[in-house]
């Protein structure tokens, strides 16, 4: 392999390997979702995850990068378990404006969640 080509090769996967290329915004979202349903973790609590949540929301929003999938329905039940069933319902919504196929199992839940 040429020099040039060994070059170009590394070149590509790293431009590959850059988050900013990613489709979505997930920086530390699976991390997250794994701590928070860690029974024994002190650092999980619904308001403290519901805080990073929304502050990489907005870091997304500054980016102009899309929530990846299931990221606005766990909002969703973090706002519940909050005692925020207004938001959401809301949280709900987005998650199924954003991402049609999860219409039948978001309709499911806003149906459960509005007979409360």
């Amino acid at each position: 392999m040429t020099r040039a080509t060994a070059l170009t090769a590394c070149l590509l996967l790293t431009a590959c390997a850059s988050h900013d290329n990613a489709l979505y915004h997930w920086n530390g979202y699976q991390e997250q979702i794994y701590e928070g349903f860690q029974i024994e973790s002190s650092n999980t609590s619904p308001d403290k995850q519901l805080q990073k949540l929304q502050e990489e929301q907005q870091k997304a929003s500054a980016k102009n990068k899309p929530l990846p999938p299931g990221y606005q329905a766990h909002m969703g039940f973090l706002y519940f378990q909050t005692g925020q069933a207004d938001k959401a319902v809301l949280a709900f919504e987005a998650e199924k404006k954003q991402f049609p196929e999860s219409a039948v199992y978001m309709d499911l839940v806003l149906g459960k969640l509005r007979q409360k």
